[in-house]
């Protein structure tokens, strides 16, 4: 379980976003894309805690990187011409 690929699923109304631990490790660790360079975990049970922390923080807005993501994925979605979606006009 550790290895698990990122998987994201919807089973029975719920959305699950589901990773090992050793995979998203590894991800965080060589897989920065926003010129930080590589990083290396030192504590990784307080590595992870401190991650859900900043992953379920909240701006003034009530708004977390959640919702960000989320907000992304539609944004994605409607430029993409996906089904499933429509943007209202204002009238």
């Amino acid at each position: 379980m550790k290895n698990q690929q990122l998987k994201v699923f919807e089973e029975n109304g719920v959305l699950s976003i589901s990773i090992g631990v050793n995979t998203l490790r590894h991800a965080c660790e060589i897989g920065r894309r926003y010129g930080t360079g590589e990083i290396e975990i030192t504590d990784e049970k307080l590595f992870l805690e401190n991650l859900i922390n900043e992953i379920e923080k909240e701006d003034e807005d009530g708004s977390t990187l959640a919702h960000v993501m989320f907000d992304s994925a539609v944004t994605s979605m409607l430029e993409n011409g996906e089904e499933g979606v429509d943007l209202l006009e204002d009238e």
